[in-house]
């Protein structure tokens, strides 16, 4: 058993765990983009557009799992590097689309194989510890938390009132049994 498994408490948190693997993740990523024009966080923006250009500012927004404020002030970042460049839509022109420039889609090309190369050595990392099932689950498992969690100050809102709903409905079975009894 290896110091760090040692050390690992087992009955951590879960998102505390999640945490201290994304801050992992999130430090490799800045030492591999030390090099590039961008940060990983605009890194993870432009990829949103690398799979679909020409998205609305709103919609990347939601992609990027980013809140209004961090998605303008990114966008404010890539189009100051000419890597994007904002555009208002031709029916609504209250609807702001974001579209890769030329530069913007060379780094795309200049990323990509980076990208793959990074995602493969992390894919034979965890292969060493876990199966091919496992890994689908985690990335099942993972997806399922970014599609249910709420943002902010709404997940406490949402959970509190499930909390609330639970011991309702307990409540009124505790109730109905001890009436019947």
């Amino acid at each position: 058993m290896s110091r760090a498994e040692q050390k690992r408490d087992p009955d951590a948190p879960l998102a505390f765990t999640l945490s201290a693997a994304a801050r992992k993740l999130a430090k490799f990523y800045v030492a591999a983009l030390r090099e590039s024009p961008v940060t990983p966080s605009q890194l993870f923006f432009l990829r949103q557009l690398w799979l679909e250009d020409g998205l609305p500012l709103t919609e990347l927004r939601e992609r990027a799992q980013l809140d209004a404020t961090s998605a303008t002030w990114l966008a404010d970042q890539l189009e100051k590097a000419a890597l994007i460049e904002r555009r208002r839509g031709a029916p609504d022109r209250r609807v702001v689309r974001i579209w890769l420039t030329a530069d913007g889609r060379a780094l795309r090309d200049e990323l990509a194989p980076e990208i793959a190369r990074w995602e493969e050595s992390f894919e034979t990392l965890l292969r060493r510890y876990h199966t091919a099932e496992e890994i689908a689950g985690f990335r099942a498992v993972l997806a399922t938390l970014i599609d249910v969690l709420p943002e902010g100050d709404d997940l406490w809102a949402e959970l509190s009132a499930q909390w609330d709903d639970a011991l309702a409905a307990l409540r009124d079975y505790l109730e109905t049994t001890a009436e019947g009894a």
